[in-house]
């Protein structure tokens, strides 16, 4: 199963080589600059013979002033920018090359997992869901609003189209206020209508803000990874599954993909409300599509289900004909 590979992802090993590669780009550009600059060498080397003279001062504690030393850097320091930038050269060319400023790729950060490495994973699940490039198919550039019907349907006061106009606005704006409001959302309607669409939008923004997204849908979240890790008693396999039930709870954005698709029990109400629960009361966004109507949501999860959701979702309701139906026809 594509998510029991997720911690198969050695973190270790790819940062390892990340910083391996980065190290020789650097030296790589240290023998381009020196050969092509060869003042700059000589800079960097009285750059070098002050620092460990001034290192040496400390150890030492003689008379020598620090400041000396300092100034003496600071000066070479301002040459060498001077001698890159006059070539050509961005100020920075020669600073360490790293891919993440926080951990400077080792992973860690003030004795924490690095978001870096929560985003490798969460974007190698996404890879190896083949959900890279479905992203590329369904994000907001490609959303058509024109296959939504510009009639009046039955029982509604708003036409398919402005209504899914409507929605697709909120949705944009969704992303733009992300960080400020961490919004809840349920999105639901008939099957046809363009609620995955609207949330593989919605993740494909924020992944590209660099916010974690996880996707799964409802069969995948109860039936793989809760059953799995929960129920499961085979510690290798609760071990692999880690890292996905803890991104249920920590992920910046939970999209649940086709609620009610699932094998219906008790685990799943109880799970399905602990998730729901535990994420309104850290003020993590969730996303959830479902073809149900919202009786039928309360009747199927229990009315304590539909009470978190009604206090504190946005509710979308996508309405009109099939879309699939009517691609087809074009």
């Amino acid at each position: 199963m594509i998510i029991r590979d997720l911690e198969k992802i050695d973190t270790v090993a790819y940062l390892s080589r990340i910083r391996n590669e980065n190290e020789r780009e650097h030296q790589l550009r240290l023998i381009k600059i020196y050969e092509e600059l060869p003042e700059l060498r000589e800079l960097d080397l009285k750059i070098s013979d002050a620092a460990i003279a001034e290192a040496k001062k400390r150890i030492l504690n003689s008379g020598e002033r620090s400041e000396d030393y300092k100034d003496v850097i600071a000066e070479l320091s301002q040459k060498k920018t001077e001698l890159l930038t006059k070539s050509g050269y961005p100020a920075d060319y020669l600073e360490p090359i790293y891919n993440c400023p926080i951990c400077k790729d080792w992973g860690e950060a003030d004795g924490q997992i690095c978001s870096c490495v929560k985003k490798l994973r969460i974007n190698e699940l996404y890879k190896r869901s083949n959900l890279n490039n479905l992203l590329e198919k369904e994000n907001f550039e490609t959303f058509n609003l024109d296959y939504y019907e510009q009639k009046e349907f039955s029982g509604k006061k708003a036409t398919p189209y402005d209504n899914a106009s409507r929605i697709l606005s909120n949705a944009k704006r969704y992303v733009k206020e992300f960080d400020e409001k961490h919004e809840k959302i349920l999105i639901y309607g008939s099957t046809g209508l363009g609620k995955t669409f609207l949330s593989n939008c919605i993740a494909k923004a924020l992944l590209d803000t660099e916010h974690t997204v996880l996707y799964l849908s409802s069969n995948e979240l109860f039936e793989e990874v809760l059953s799995g890790y929960i129920m499961s008693h085979n510690e290798e396999d609760k071990a692999t599954l880690e890292p996905v039930y803890q991104y249920i709870y920590s992920s910046d954005l939970l999209i649940i993909d086709d609620l009610g698709t699932e094998v219906l029990s008790s685990f799943v109400k109880s799970q399905l409300f602990e998730i729901i629960n535990k994420r309104i009361l850290t003020n993590k966004a969730t996303l959830i599509t479902t073809n149900l109507s919202l009786n039928t949501l309360e009747d199927r999860y229990t009315e304590r289900v539909m009470s978190r959701i009604a206090d504190n979702y946005i509710l979308y309701q996508l309405y009109g004909n099939d879309i699939r139906y009517i691609k087809k026809k074009i």
